[in-house]
């Protein structure tokens, strides 16, 4: 059974994901909020509007390994190793850029040394955008703002 969790989980998150035509294009927008950690070029809308979209498809993309709050408990964690990072862990998330988290998501983890986690091509970069404001949410990066 839990092989099977794991296939799923692993088969959705491959499934849910799009182009990377725009990964280097500035996404600024003036009449947008938005948050820029240390490093980082890539500024993520921190709209009410997009952090509600991104947690959608957190819950559907990324819950299945990084639980429903963010924390690297989610049911398939348990067949995972390394286990889902937490990503309400401010101290750790905090030092990560928009641009390696959004990388992250689209080309996957075992490139950054996360053999765990898979690419989510299937996303567009507006909602890994929205998903990367969404994961600023669970940590202090957010909330220090």
């Amino acid at each position: 059974m839990k092989i099977f969790t794991l296939c799923f989980a692993l088969l959705a998150c491959v499934l849910i994901g799009c182009s990377d035509e725009k990964l280097n294009q500035d996404s600024t927008q003036s009449s947008v909020a938005s948050i820029a950690t240390p490093n980082s070029t890539m500024a993520i809308p921190m709209t009410a509007e997009a952090i509600t979209k991104g947690k959608s498809i957190y819950a559907t993309s990324c819950s299945a390994c990084h639980g429903s709050s963010g924390k690297g408990d989610g049911p398939a964690a348990a067949s995972l190793n390394p286990k889902p990072r937490d990503h309400t862990n401010g101290a750790y998330m905090d030092k990560l850029t928009n641009d390696h988290i959004f990388k992250v998501i689209r080309y996957g983890g075992s490139m950054f040394g996360y053999p765990t986690m898979p690419a989510q091509p299937n996303l567009s970069d507006d909602e890994i955008k929205e998903v990367v404001a969404y994961v600023r949410t669970l940590s202090n990066t957010y909330k220090r703002q």
